[in-house]
């Protein structure tokens, strides 16, 4: 069972952790653009993610071009793959909880939208905002392994 165990939030250390998430969603932001996706994914009105497109619209371009955004291609499924995982490790035993938990990850961290904006948009405190966005993201660093435990931190000091 401890591999189903979320790790105590004063076990992480924050500012490691918070670090590889920023890696990974400018990684992913990047090949989202590079496949010709907006940078962020789109999600129905319930937050859940819509399947990308990613026919080729340029068809006609030189082989060189062709075999470019096919590696292109290749990385972003892969961190798409990644994202989907991540996004739906957000969740708690109560459905309406997880939803709003997905709604404040999407907005904060992929549309950018501050607290305050988040507040006013959802009619929900900041606190529950700030306290919602550090479960959400301790929940997509667990799933896809991007968490630093401060045990491993002071191990290599």
């Amino acid at each position: 069972m401890e591999k189903y165990r979320q790790p105590e939030v004063e076990e992480i250390d924050w500012p490691a952790t918070r670090a590889n998430f920023k890696v990974f969603l400018v990684a992913y932001r990047r090949a989202r653009e590079k496949v010709g996706q907006p940078p962020a994914p789109k999600v129905t009105q319930s937050f859940m993610l819509v399947p990308p497109s990613t026919t080729n619209p340029r068809s006609g371009e030189a082989e060189r071009m062709l075999i470019r955004r096919e590696e292109d291609l290749e990385e972003f499924n892969e961190l798409h793959e990644l994202f989907m995982d991540g996004y739906a490790a957000i969740n708690t035993v109560n459905p309406e909880r997880s939803e709003r938990r997905k709604k404040i990850f999407f907005l904060r961290y992929l549309q950018g939208l501050l607290v305050e904006e988040i507040s006013e948009r959802l009619f929900i405190g900041r606190d529950l905002i700030s306290q919602e966005s550090k479960k959400a993201i301790q929940q997509f660093c667990n799933e896809l392994e991007l968490t630093v435990m401060k045990s491993e931190t002071k191990k290599s000091k």
